[in-house]
Formats: C-alpha cells, structure tokens, sequence
C-alpha cells in the first residue's frame, strides 16, 4: 500500500514547506502594502483636489 506523504517526497524539484510558506507570507505583505500605497495616494489626490477648489473659490471671492 502507498501513502500519500509529501514530507516523504524528496528530489531537486521539492520546495520545502516552510520555504513555500514564506513566499506565500512575502507575497501576502507585499499585496497589502502595494494596497496601502494606493489608499494613501488616492487620499492624497483627493486632499489635493479640494484644496485646489478652495483655493479656486477663495480667488473668486
């Protein structure tokens, strides 16, 4: 009878599973930082955006 043992499979191709588990982990903190980059740019934009219209009003005043 044959088991199905992953940590039992070894060769050259086998990527051990914590080695995999920190891609994945790297990969993860990396999505979420790229996602607070873009929130704080947008928010940015946005600041900027209303501060030009107020100054915008201001000068028609």
């Amino acid at each position: 009878m044959v088991e199905n043992n992953l940590h039992a499979v070894s060769g050259p191709d086998t990527v051990d599973v914590s080695k995999r588990a920190a891609e994945v982990a790297r990969a993860a903190h990396a999505r979420a930082a790229k996602v607070l980059k873009t929130q704080h740019r947008h928010a940015v934009r946005a600041l900027r955006v209303s501060q030009a219209a107020h100054v915008r009003v201001s000068k028609a005043a």
